[in-house]
């Protein structure tokens, strides 16, 4: 006869989903803390994928993959169509979020006009929950147009704009002046616009997180090339290879890939300055 031995029951259906769901959200997170490796952001944006078709309703998981998404696309892909589907995938799943926001749901019912109109409207009035979702579809709305033609680029700027004067007016130290410099970016960019109204931006970004390495990149890339402002466009990205990237831990993997980027762009420069 066994004395003290335990039957180990197999677990139920119930238990083996929050298992499996637990497993896949401890891979996402422990590979998105190890991005500053191309093979572990790929890893963590497919483990957030998985994670997030098993628990659609966890904005933590969505928020999160909205930004791999972006990462991934902007710092390792390097097929444009690829680029191109991780920017609207990301921005697809912020704005699933901000439809959520009972402020958005009220103005855009009551609206009148367009279905553009209203998305514009109902957008400037998304409560401060709803920030990270804001940003994060700019963020890869933005770099998605980046590359297309200034008449698609002018389609979509008044709802880019409304919805990042959003989160300026929420907090524009958000994503370490990100609001700052998207403007900055953008105002570079479209035509017609005078070029201090970018620097002021730029500046602005670089007064609320100096050690944030992609102000510096976007501002040699899209400003001081447009300025034809050579001796700037080397300043800036000679103090980003130069810089210590980890001054700000939680953002290192993002710094590593702006030295990359600046490296990059300083070898191509004669291209930018013919």
């Amino acid at each position: 006869m066994l004395i003290g031995c335990t039957t180990i029951l197999p677990p139920t259906s119930k238990e083996a989903y929050q298992n499996n769901l637990d497993y896949l959200k401890k891979q996402a997170f422990k590979y998105w803390n190890k991005r500053s490796s191309e093979d572990d952001a790929v890893l963590a944006t497919f483990f957030l994928e998985k994670a997030f078709l098993l628990e659609k309703d966890n904005l933590e998981l969505a928020l999160l993959l909205s930004r791999a998404y972006h990462f991934q696309a902007y710092y390792i892909e390097t097929d444009q169509k690829q680029k191109d589907s991780l920017f609207t995938r990301g921005a697809s799943m912020s704005m699933n979020i901000i439809r959520q926001s009972p402020a958005f749901i009220q103005i855009y019912n009551d609206v009148k006009g367009d279905s553009m109109t209203k998305m514009i409207q109902s957008v400037a009035g998304v409560e401060k929950e709803y920030i990270d979702a804001l940003y994060w579809w700019a963020a890869n709305m933005g770099r998605y147009l980046s590359s297309k033609s200034v008449r698609e680029r002018l389609k979509y700027s008044d709802l880019a704009e409304s919805v990042m004067h959003r989160v300026l007016s929420l907090n524009p130290d958000y994503f370490y002046g990100g609001p700052y410099r998207y403007f900055g970016a953008l105002y570079a960019r479209l035509p017609g616009v005078e070029l201090n109204r970018s620097e002021e931006y730029f500046e602005q970004a670089i007064k609320s997180h100096q050690n944030y390495l992609g102000t510096y990149v976007l501002r040699a890339r899209f400003l001081h090339t447009k300025a034809g402002d050579r001796e700037k466009f080397r300043q800036d990205l000679e103090f980003v290879i130069n810089a210590d990237p980890v001054l700000i831990p939680e953002i290192m993997p993002e710094n590593v890939y702006e030295q990359k980027l600046a490296q990059m762009l300083l070898e191509q420069e004669d291209l930018f300055f013919k």
